[in-house]
Order: C-alpha cells, then sequence, then structure tokens
C-alpha cells in the first residue's frame, strides 16, 4: 500500500469540522473495547471542532492533513509547543489519526514527516507524545523510532488508564533516514 491518490497539505481552520469527523470517527473504530463504550458515544464532532479551532488560534501550532478526491480528509496530524512540562522535549505531537480504511497506506508516516520537518525548521529537536498503553497504535510509535519516557495513570469514565510518554528526543536524526 502507498500514498498514491492521497494528497497531503498544511490545514488551516477551514478544516476544523472534517479533521473533527475523522479524529471522532477514528477513536470510535480503533478504541471500541478499550475505552468505555459511553465514553466512545458521547464523542462528539462539533466540541473537537470547536478545539482544533483554538489549537489554530496559537502563536506555535500546526495540522497537516491527508486528502483523497472524492472522500475528503481521510487523516491527520497536529502539532505544537508541549502542553505540559516534559524534560527534554520542546515539541508535542498532540494527535494522529487516519480513518481505519485509510491506515496501514503510510499517510501517517507522511503526516509525521510533514510535522517533524516543522518542528526542526523552528527549532524544536524534540517531541513527545501521550497515548494509552492500551492504544493499537504503539507498534507504529514505535517504528517511527519513539520510546516510551514516562508513563502516568489518567481516569476516562472513572476507570484508571496508564498513558504512556512516547519521546523522540532529536527530531534531526528523523530526518536524515
Amino acid at each position: 500500500m502507498n500514498t498514491i491518490g492521497v494528497r497531503f497539505r498544511e490545514a488551516t481552520v477551514a478544516d476544523c469540522e472534517e479533521v473533527a469527523r475523522v479524529h471522532v470517527l477514528a477513536w470510535q473504530g480503533s478504541f471500541r473495547g478499550i475505552v468505555p463504550q459511553a465514553f466512545l458515544d458521547r464523542m462528539s464532532a462539533v466540541q473537537r471542532a470547536e478545539a482544533f479551532s483554538t489549537g489554530f488560534a496559537g502563536p506555535f501550532y500546526r495540522m497537516y492533513v491527508a486528502e483523497v478526491l472524492g472522500r475528503g480528509i481521510v487523516g491527520f496530524a497536529d502539532f505544537g509547543k508541549p502542553r505540559g512540562e516534559i524534560e527534554g522535549y520542546d515539541g508535542e505531537l498532540y494527535s494522529i489519526y487516519i480513518l481505519p480504511e485509510f491506515q496501514r497506506r503510510r499517510i501517517g508516516q507522511k503526516l509525521f514527516k510533514l510535522g517533524t520537518e516543522y518542528l526542526v525548521e523552528n527549532d524544536r529537536l524534540s517531541m513527545y507524545l501521550l497515548t494509552l498503553e492500551a492504544s493499537p497504535y504503539r507498534g507504529f510509535y514505535d517504528k517511527l523510532g519513539g520510546h516510551v519516557v514516562r508513563q502516568k495513570q489518567i481516569h476516562i469514565d472513572g476507570l484508571a488508564y496508564t498513558e504512556l510518554i512516547y519521546g523522540w528526543p532529536d527530531l534531526t536524526k528523523l530526518l536524515v533516514e
């Protein structure tokens, strides 16, 4: 599988509704049976669109989308300043989601590369990502060179989950491969 027929571009605030739809559908498809179904059922594309829109108002925020003719946006990744204090990391991959039927086509790899290039161009040479330990995407993060650097407990609908912090301490190494 490859990215033929997929167009990659920097997103704008006008893309927020479509990106939010992808986010909700990807979460609902990927985390069914992992997090409470009631939580997944309450996910709202309207609320996610508002959150993404707020991101665009920030001074150091970038989102990239993957689109397919006739389908619209099928995946996205957004990057920026760290939201938390993770020592040694000056950038964050906030989220990366691809609709299930478009996964395993190297779309995620291309979105990841675009974001890491953006961070490096803006003197952000390291990055981290927060993910559930039970995430089906951990192998993807491993393949991209990420390593678990920390973990913490979080709660979703009253249930405890382990959240992992994946780190990429030197993004410049990823750009030469």
